[in-house]
């Protein structure tokens, strides 16, 4: 009796629980008493699909309500923070001081100019002033200096000159007449400036007076070579327009024919020189002059040995030259 009871129980039990969900086991062990003993239902206790669903829902609920609370404290912390931001601007900050300075610019300059060029000198003086009244003074001295042409020109130690011009011998033969009337000269001369008014090197003179006749005695070939240690001393070096005295000592070499009723002759003869004279030189640049050269010469040589009626009197000779020349 008792056994059949607990069956039908057991049924009934099952079939409400079938009834009432679809279980899923969850829990612990179901056990049912009895006075005929014990009997295990079901190994765990049962939840329904409906309840998990819930379940679940409700989580998420409570995941979406905190993170709105949590929005909400963050955009009010974010606002207070603004607020208390604005108060303290309305309050007032500290401005920031402007420190105004005045600045004060004053140039002295002196000019002064000679023929070696034109020297500026200054200083540059500033005078600050502050916001307090504070003033302070620098200053700065300079000085600029722009030599002239004939400073530019002096600074060059060299130079290289040529020149052509007329020449003129007043030597006269045992008849008293000339042997040659006006004839070329030309010359080229380089020197170097050993101080800045005199300069030495080495000059050359070519010589040619035109040959005359007199009564059967016809002069001609009247020549004369002359390599010379030659020297040029300046007067003024500081002026563009100078005034010179060229000078030297060398060697000269004459040549003279003669055609006479009594005999041709051809003769040459070496001998020393020397040479003096007076020029004047215009410097159109620092690098290039010209000017105008009076020149005399004198040869030891003896007109006796160049020709068969000579007087025995040294060669002599007048010489005017247009030079041109550059320096370096």
């Amino acid at each position: 009796m008792n056994k059949h009871w607990m069956i039908a129980a057991a049924a009934c039990l099952l079939a409400g629980a079938a009834v009432a969900q679809d279980s899923v086991t969850y829990g612990e062990i179901a056990v049912v008493s009895g006075a005929d003993g014990t009997v295990v239902m079901g190994e765990e206790v049962t939840a329904g699909k409906e309840a998990k669903a819930a379940k679940k829902a409700a989580e998420a609920k409570k995941a979406s309500a905190k993170a709105q609370l949590k929005a909400k404290q963050q955009a009010a912390g974010d606002k207070a923070t603004q607020a208390a931001n604005e108060a303290s601007l309305k309050k007032g900050e500290p401005k920031l001081k402007v420190n105004t300075t005045t600045t004060t610019t004053n140039v002295y300059d002196v000019s002064i100019k000679d023929k070696k060029g034109t020297s500026d000198y200054g200083i540059i003086e500033e005078s600050y002033t502050n916001a307090q009244g504070k003033t302070s003074t620098d200053g700065v001295a300079y000085s600029n200096y722009t030599p002239s042409r004939a400073a530019r020109a002096n600074e060059k130690h060299a130079e290289i000159s040529f020149a052509v011009g007329q020449t003129y011998s007043f030597n006269k033969d045992s008849d008293k007449d000339r042997y040659a009337s006006n004839g070329i000269a030309a010359g080229a001369s380089v020197l170097w400036d050993m101080v800045p008014h005199f300069g030495m090197g080495l000059d050359y003179m070519f010589l040619h007076p035109d040959g005359k006749s007199h009564n059967g005695r016809n002069y001609h070939q009247f020549r004369a070579h002359n390599i010379a240690l030659g020297g040029k001393y300046t007067i003024n070096v500081w002026d563009n327009l100078r005034v010179y005295m060229p000078m030297g000592a060398g060697l000269m070499n004459a040549h003279l024919k003669t055609n006479a009723a009594s005999g041709n002759t051809s003769k040459d003869k070496w001998g020393a020189s020397l040479y003096a004279g007076l020029g004047l030189q215009y410097d159109f640049s620092a690098n290039l002059f010209a000017g105008l050269e009076y020149r005399y010469t004198y040869a030891f040589i003896s007109d006796k040995h160049l020709s068969d009626f000579g007087r025995d009197k040294d060669l002599q000779f007048h010489s005017v030259f247009l030079r041109l020349g550059t320096r370096f």
